[in-house]
């Protein structure tokens, strides 16, 4: 993983997770002639025979609780109680190598769906990275031929945390029915 993804979930990595919305961005332009040009056009033959109209890059909106974030408000009311904590949105991605950092372009601000989360079970950005590491061993590997580029990333990354949020404990058993027959 890259060191500034490292230093960055050295800092915040243990920060409660407060939303998770999955974003995604047009791909046009030069990064399509050169995906032609390296395929020998097979890129765009296989875009018409899917019946894709456009390519996407998927990534995440990682909304954090920021405990160490800049307390601009309390400082200017000065001992007025606020119930406001500060919130750090990090978009979580994989092009060439996984990136984390602020999302630096507003349309990476607009085309986004939420992801529900499970409200009794917190999570951390530490522990949404190293359950989906843990399980996915291509995790950290980029290879389009492959099939693992972002889209993959970011389905495994969901999925992954889905089934251990959902089995990280027993399902309670069902209640006894009052019309059940005892032998």
């Amino acid at each position: 993983m890259p060191l500034r993804v490292r230093n960055l979930l050295e800092q915040l990595g243990d920060e409660l997770i407060l939303k998770i919305e999955l974003g995604r961005t047009p791909v046009q332009g030069f990064p399509i002639k050169i995906l032609n040009f390296l395929s020998h056009s097979k890129f765009t033959d296989k875009q018409l025979e899917l019946g894709y109209d456009e390519i996407y890059h998927n990534y995440l909106l990682v909304t954090i609780k920021n405990s160490q974030g800049p307390h601009t408000l309390q400082h200017m009311l000065g001992n007025i109680r606020l119930n406001v904590s500060a919130r750090t949105i990090l978009k979580l991605e994989k092009a060439q190598r996984i990136a984390l950092k602020p999302p630096s372009i507003p349309d990476e601000l607009i085309d986004v769906y939420d992801i529900p989360l499970t409200p009794d079970k917190p999570l951390t950005l530490n522990r949404l990275i190293s359950t989906a590491s843990n399980v996915d061993k291509n995790f950290y590997t980029y290879d389009a031929g492959e099939n693992n580029m972002c889209q993959t990333f970011v389905e495994n990354i969901i999925d992954i945390n889905a089934r251990v949020l959902l089995h990280s404990t027993p399902p309670p058993s069902p209640p006894e029915s009052p019309l059940r027959f005892r032998f």
